[in-house]
């Protein structure tokens, strides 16, 4: 059985389907949630942590017909982001801890690092201008995503990905430099 069909059984509340699905792209969840640790300072969550933490939440989404392997993991990647910003918004509202959450990438475009609730209010921002945009950076800065999964899970075309991510990219580098 492909992944969405395993990702649909699970949601129709066969636990044996995410089993299987989350075995068959564990490897996967575990690149992504070691990017994310390792561009990240201070973090308390483990590798284990975040991904049982995605797929938990993962497990809690029933409105959403996934379509393929792509989907699934862009989709888990935008939840170990919210999990991070959950965990560094949670860490800053300690009035003993005041320390910034910066998020080191690996991303060759990108030179400077990037404070994490910072860039998650742009990333509102953005989401506000150009949701399509917004969804672009997330799977390249949480996902670790190559411009060909993208334009996989969006639908477009690899130059397209490319353009607006160029375009993001620049607006997000102007946004956080000031």
């Amino acid at each position: 059985m492909d992944h969405a069909g395993l990702m649909a059984d699970w949601q129709s509340g066969n636990a044996d389907a995410g089993g299987s699905l989350i075995k068959e792209i564990h490897r996967e969840l575990e690149a992504i949630a070691a990017a994310k640790l390792s561009q990240e300072r201070n973090s308390s969550l483990s590798t284990g942590d975040l991904i049982n933490e995605a797929v938990i939440r993962l497990s809690k989404l029933n409105r959403i017909k996934f379509q393929d392997r792509a989907h699934i993991l862009a989709l888990s990647a935008r939840i170990m982001r919210q999990i991070l910003i959950d965990e560094a918004r949670r860490r800053n509202a300690d009035k003993h801890y005041h320390t910034k959450v910066t998020l080191q990438t690996n991303i060759a475009e990108w030179q400077m690092p990037i404070e994490l609730l910072a860039l998650d209010m742009h990333l509102s921002e953005l989401r506000d201008i150009d949701p399509q945009r917004a969804d672009i950076v997330e799977m390249r800065f949480f996902g670790g995503m190559s411009m060909t999964d993208i334009s996989t899970v969006l639908d477009v075309s690899v130059a397209t990905v490319k353009r607006r991510w160029n375009a993001s990219r620049i607006w997000l580098q102007d946004r956080m430099a000031n």
